[in-house]
């Protein structure tokens, strides 16, 4: 049986931001994160390696020996963009954590064959539908609560637009309906 992706942890270059913006500088960099896997609370020690080749790895440590992860640099138009590098040189923005065979390591998404779980749902059957819409449903609420500002200068901010916009396309009419009369509200309001 192949693992789900929303099952794993996923070590991002978002969650590494600061200490990657510090490590271009070739600053020293040392640190922790602590997350869930498997239901239990877990930590992982991380700490960025520079060597004379001018190249830097992210060296962690979890439960087990550690991993050296090469970092790429590519320059583009609005500044510089660091990649983690997995076993099989590609370049991605996040690697998932996965115990194989007792051992815990991270690789790529096509490495792990990991799956998302909306793929495992059969939609071409009735009860199939019906849970593959509840599911997005379910997936919609969880994406509200991570939306952490919903107004801005008296306009929806472009996050809950787009999350109006999915809302609409998964049949939530009832949060867009009450949403475009909270805009008529506030416009009343404003002309007043």
């Amino acid at each position: 049986m192949k693992t789900l992706r929303e099952s794993c942890f996923a070590l991002s270059t978002k969650l590494l931001r600061n200490d990657l913006k510090k490590a271009r500088n070739k600053e020293p960099i040392e640190g922790f994160l602590n997350f869930i896997y498997n239901g239990k609370p877990s930590a992982l020690d991380y700490k960025i390696e520079y060597y004379p080749d001018d190249n830097a790895y992210l060296i962690i440590s979890y439960a087990a020996e550690p991993q050296q992860i090469l970092l790429s640099e590519r320059e583009l138009t609005y500044g510089t963009r660091t990649y983690l590098t997995c076993g099989c040189s590609h370049k991605t923005n996040t690697l998932y954590l996965k115990n194989t065979q007792g051992s815990f390591f991270f690789a790529c998404f096509n490495c792990h064959r990991l799956r998302y779980k909306s793929t495992t749902i059969n939609c071409r059957s009735d009860h199939g539908r019906v849970l593959y819409q509840q599911l997005k449903r379910l997936e919609l609420i969880d994406m509200k609560e991570n939306i952490g500002r919903i107004f801005y200068r008296s306009k929806f901010t472009k996050k809950f637009v787009a999350w109006l916009k999915l809302c609409e396309k998964t049949g939530l009419f009832k949060e867009v309906v009450s949403a475009q009369k909270t805009m008529e509200l506030i416009k009343e309001y404003q002309s007043q």
